[in-house]
């Protein structure tokens, strides 16, 4: 009975131990899965960043309501944006950092091995579909795709939010696989923004190098074919002068008499250098939000000066960006021309709808940006912060913006060597009359600016008004008159000094022939690197417009407002000095400018009653003044006549105060009284 019992216990005991191991064997726990997946490669199949030719994501885009659908790869060997109408890309060592952040990237754990939907939205690794936003939008999550050159996809996984109170851990989930892991991985490097994957500098322009700007403010109404021009500035810009900004020229068009009218800078006017600083700046780091194809027809029309060709379908293409094309000869009778292009008969010109803005460089390349119309419609091309709008950016050379060459002249040979070998007599003469011709030339100019200068202060003598900053020059200037040698001390001086030159020994042929001949070299030298400046200008323009032709570019409203400036935008009020107050009685007096006292002058104060300086050291007495000048210090004006003009005075004491400079009758009348 025994024995039996221990079989049946024995029997019972074997049979329990299979039926354990059989359920054990069968039973996998939670914990060995994530033990096992703890350790593993995200991607197994992405192992080299460089085999990767392309990367696409998809992302949710909250402010247009859709999925933003981004792609960069290398097609024909060359990196482009085939989202962007194949754009050029700069991607080769972006794209290969994002694919470097997937590499040998491991598991540190698993969120969830077969998550809900709320779980899924939770860890922010929604699928982002269009089908999927239908119903839900919040955690979805970026999709990011790594493909060969073959199309093989080397990587699809879907990134999620961040692990809560750990910042460098994120949820990710493979595409076609359930569960959610947890990896260290940041997604900087998986930008779907259009300007994150290309060149940033799109003008390629040195800011330094700007040598003038143009600002062209007008609008084109195409109904009625007209431009309504508002303001046209030029000015130029030295970065190591002081001021480096200067207004060269100022005009506001007057609508109701159909002309310019001239504005110049008031005393207590100055130019805003913050606003056109940062015009400089934005032209330097021109940022692009998106980019439109041109068609080929018009890409085509447009040439390697910057020139284009009219034709129906260029028309077209223009008008829907918001330009327009116009007649090259009179667009420039309204806007006058800044440098050098030959306009022939039947050019056109293209003209925007909201003016336009060209900037002058020293390798004489003047870019011209034109702002088109807003970018109608929804997506990327339309910021949040605002509307976003067309530029049509070309490129011209303009030779003027490189200095000529300052050439030195040949020295004369001796009249006996004057047709020796070494330099042709008709060269020689040749050399020596354009010597005299530039020198007759520069005379002639003086005497044209000095008669120009007399015309515009002359005025009657009677009408003079004398301040008492005038009285001390021309009391020096007196008393230079006085020692100003007569015509024949210069005669006697000039004899001196050929005759001294006649007892210097003269230089010998061979030796002036070396001289001509080191400056000839000389001057080639400059003449070559002249002519070398103008072909890389050139060459320089055609590599810009090749860049150029194929493309409307959209900026942001931000940008726009940064450049597109008119002339009431670069002129503010000068800064007022803060209102003094006396120590002695405690008055406020007011803030002296720098216009009004000078350093070293005295101020009204201080000036006494009749200036001593005014007499001329002659040795001579003069004769009593009339009327004396008012003792206010002011800044020199033009003379005034009628009733604005200062009380009559003695033709003598105006002849003392009216400086030589101005020319005018009184002054020319008594300088000759005081040499007689």
């Amino acid at each position: 009975m025994n024995n039996e019992i221990k079989k049946t216990l024995a029997f019972i005991g074997a049979s329990s131990l299979i039926l354990v191991i059989a359920w054990w064997s069968h039973y996998t726990p939670t914990t060995n899965i994530k033990t096992e997946l703890r350790g593993q490669l995200l991607c197994p199949n992405l192992t080299d960043a460089l085999a990767a030719t392309s990367l696409e994501i998809f992302e949710y885009d909250p402010n247009a309501v859709r999925i933003k659908n981004f792609k960069v790869a290398q097609i024909n060997n060359r990196w482009c944006i085939p989202s962007h109408e194949n754009y050029p890309a700069d991607a080769k060592e972006h794209l290969a950092q994002a694919a470097t952040a997937l590499i040998g990237l491991k598991i540190l754990d698993v969120a969830s091995e077969s998550p809900t939907q709320d779980e899924l939205v939770m860890y922010g690794v929604v699928e982002p579909t269009n089908d999927v936003i239908k119903t839900v939008t919040r955690g979805v999550g970026k999709r990011v795709i790594f493909r060969d050159s073959s199309d093989k996809v080397l990587a699809d996984v879907i990134i999620g939010n961040k692990v809560p109170d750990r910042e460098e851990l994120r949820y990710v989930r493979v595409k076609g696989a359930e569960p959610v892991y947890v990896v260290k991985l940041s997604d900087d490097k998986f930008s779907s923004e259009f300007g994150d994957w290309i060149e940033k500098d799109l003008l390629q322009l040195n800011p330094w190098d700007i040598r003038d700007v143009q600002l062209h403010d007008y609008s084109f109404d195409p109904v009625t074919a007209g431009i309504t021009p508002r303001s046209q500035v030029v000015l130029s810009y030295d970065d190591l002068g002081n001021p480096r900004w200067k207004l060269v020229r100022g005009l506001i068009f007057d609508l109701d008499k159909g002309t310019w009218t001239p504005r110049e800078l008031a005393q207590d006017e100055e130019l805003d250098t913050a606003k056109l600083d940062g015009l400089r700046t934005a032209l330097d780091d021109l940022k692009i939000v998106d980019v439109r194809r041109k068609p080929q027809g018009i890409s085509a029309s447009l040439s390697a000066d910057g020139s284009v060709k009219a034709n129906k379908e260029t028309a077209a293409s223009l008008s829907e960006a918001g330009f327009f094309l116009a007649s090259a000869q009179q667009f420039y009778q309204i806007f006058p021309m800044v440098g050098q292009r030959q306009i022939k008969p039947g050019d056109v010109e293209v003209i925007s709808s909201e003016g336009e803005v060209r900037v002058g460089m020293k390798d004489g390349v003047r870019y011209l940006l034109r702002f088109g119309r807003v970018v109608e419609g929804q997506g990327e091309s339309t910021g949040s912060a605002g509307v976003n709008r067309y530029l049509f950016v070309v490129a011209e050379f303009d030779p003027e913006l490189i200095p000529k060459p300052e050439l030195q002249p040949l020295p004369e040979l001796p009249a006996d060597n004057a047709g020796s070998p070494s330099q042709p007599s008709g060269q020689q003469s040749t050399s020596s009359s354009e010597q005299k011709s530039t020198i007759t030339a520069e005379q002639s100019n003086e005497k044209s600016s000095v008669t120009s200068h007399s015309g515009e202060h002359s005025a009657p003598a009677d009408s003079v008004q004398t301040s008492p900053e005038n009285a001390q020059k021309t009391a020096q200037e007196a008393k230079e008159e006085t020692t100003k040698p007569t015509p024949d001390q210069v005669k006697s001086d000039a004899s001196a000094q050929g005759s001294q030159q006649d007892a210097q020994p003269q230089k010998k042929p061979e030796d002036i022939k070396a001289e001509r001949e080191r400056i000839e070299k000389e001057n080639k030298r400059k003449q070559d690197e002249y002519q070398e400046k103008l072909k890389k200008g050139q060459e320089r323009v055609t590599e810009l417009n090749a860049r150029f032709a194929d493309w409307y570019y959209i900026i942001s409203d931000e940008v726009y407002r940064k450049i597109h400036l008119g002339l009431s935008d670069i002129i503010k009020k000068k800064e007022q000095q803060t209102e003094q107050k006396s120590d002695q009685t405690g008055e406020k007096q007011p803030a002296t400018s720098e216009t009004d006292q000078k350093p070293g002058e005295q101020s009204p104060a201080q000036s006494p009653a009749t200036p001593s300086a005014s007499k001329p050291e002659t040795g001579e007495q003069q004769p009593a003044s009339g009327n004396q000048p008012d003792q206010q210090q002011a800044p020199e004006t033009p003379a005034k006549t009628g009733n604005d003009a200062a009380p009559s005075q003695p033709a003598q004491q105006q002849g003392q105060s009216e400086t030589p400079r101005q020319g005018g009758p009184a002054s020319t009348a008594n300088s000759s009284a005081e040499q007689k």
